[in-house]
């Protein structure tokens, strides 16, 4: 009788413990499937912004592609004039610089077709003189961008002094 009590306490002992451990196994793999949501929640945020960075990189590259076909474009626009120059005087030790770059700032287009107007707006303000961490505050361009569009400007501006002197 004592043996049959015991077996039908361990059986009821057995039977809460098996309740208790598919129960814990369920509140696992419910925290398990809640871990995951929010990893893949990360995920997507961090996509986002990798592809926002990256379309930034790619306007960067844009504004520099731009910078190169202008100073292509002048550098072009300057060797007939040198050579004519060349034909009616005597040579001259002095290089003829490019044209000079018009006050007007155009902002290069974008593969979607429509130029960023925060970069318009940068690429005006570097070339009307600020710096590069004035631009940066105004409109919120991260400090290596401003940068970049002030030392284009002053660049350009140089290639302009030369020719107007």
């Amino acid at each position: 009788m004592i043996e049959e009590k015991f077996s039908h306490a361990f059986a009821q002992l057995g039977v809460s413990v098996h309740d208790v451990s598919v129960s814990a196994l369920a509140a696992a793999v419910i925290a398990l499937g809640v871990v995951l949501l929010m990893e893949l929640r990360c995920m997507l945020r961090l996509r986002r912004v990798v592809d926002n960075q990256l379309g930034r990189v790619f306007e960067q590259l844009d504004l520099l592609r731009f910078e190169t076909q202008q100073l292509l474009e002048g550098q072009q626009a300057a060797q007939p004039r040198q050579a004519e120059r060349a034909a009616t005087t005597a040579p001259s030790p002095a290089v003829a610089a490019p044209p000079p770059a018009t006050s007007a700032v155009k902002a290069p287009v974008s593969p979607a077709g429509a130029p960023g107007p925060i970069y318009q707006n940068a690429a005006a303000m570097a070339a009307s003189g600020l710096s590069g961490r004035q631009i940066a505050e105004r409109l919120g361009l991260a400090a290596g961008e401003a940068r970049l569009l002030a030392s284009l400007a002053q660049a350009r501006a140089r290639r302009a002094e030369p020719a107007g002197a």
